[in-house]
């Protein structure tokens, strides 16, 4: 089975310098990846640690992604931009996603972790807002198996969370859903939540401690339902509506309140 990367982890990398204006109007064109790199990440370090609210640290999270990104756009395929693409792609807006993938050279996608990433992409392609949501299998804690088929359409919305019981943000997360869960109507939300705990013990531990009041699985070697979606950092969640359709991916909690409040 696959290694997964924690959301979160990106802030082990990801740390903003200067703002977009300047970042946009910079040439990076032919300069040292790495250095650069460096620079920006010892600049932003510095200005994170000083931040004094989560807000502000959010904004530099999201500015150095896009510092990144132009430094990535400018130098695909010279030294280093494959170690830096695959450390920073999963966290990038998709159409920043989609303009690296389509300028990549033929020469990093030997890469063979460039390559699996490829075909993730690929994947996630066929399975985000506005097209239909793909089934898969999973098993849940009684050891029956439980085809995502089986809720999709029974309520107004589904909501398929991946997650691991050794994800803290992941864990983070189930408190915020809960409150969200116990607001709803009845009828009108149902959570999946769709672990890729490889270690079926910790996994059933952290059931027990969170006490999750919706549906419960696991993918396991035979069901391996993350696949489908591309799923290559936790967590990621999935809305589905009544129809079947996706209606958004990795929603922040103002964006998915407010579709549930249609």
């Amino acid at each position: 089975m696959k290694k997964y990367l924690l959301l979160i982890a990106a802030a082990a990398l990801i740390f903003v310098g200067c703002g977009k204006k300047q970042a946009a109007e910079k040439n990076w064109a032919g300069v040292d990846v790495k250095e650069a790199y460096e620079q920006l990440n010892t600049e932003a370090e510095a200005a994170f640690y000083a931040a004094e609210t989560e807000e502000e640290q959010n904004a530099i999270v999201e500015q150095f992604l896009d510092d990144v990104y132009h430094l990535l756009e400018a130098n695909m395929g010279a030294p280093y931009s494959d170690s830096l693409f695959l450390g920073v792609y999963p966290f990038l807006p998709e159409e920043q996603q989609d303009v690296l993938f389509d300028n990549m050279p033929e020469s990093m996608k030997t890469n063979e972790k460039i390559a699996e990433a490829y075909k993730a992409y690929q994947v996630k392609k066929t399975a985000s807002a506005g097209k239909a949501y793909l089934d898969f299998t999973a098993v849940t804690p009684e050891g029956k198996e439980l085809a995502l088929s089986a809720l999709v359409g029974k309520t107004d919305y589904v909501l398929v969370d991946f997650w691991a019981s050794w994800c803290g943000p992941c864990r983070r997360l189930i408190p915020v859903l809960k409150e969200i869960y116990a607001r709803q109507p009845q009828g009108h939300l149902q959570i999946f939540s769709c672990s890729v705990d490889q270690d079926e013990a910790a996994w059933r531990k952290a059931l027990a401690e969170e006490n999750m009041p919706w549906v419960q699985a696991r993918e396991d070697e035979e069901h391996e339902c993350s696949d489908l979606y591309g799923v290559q950092y936790i967590p990621y969640t999935i809305l589905i509506d009544k129809a079947g359709n996706i209606v958004g991916v990795n929603l922040e909690e103002p964006e998915l309140e407010e579709i549930l409040m249609k």
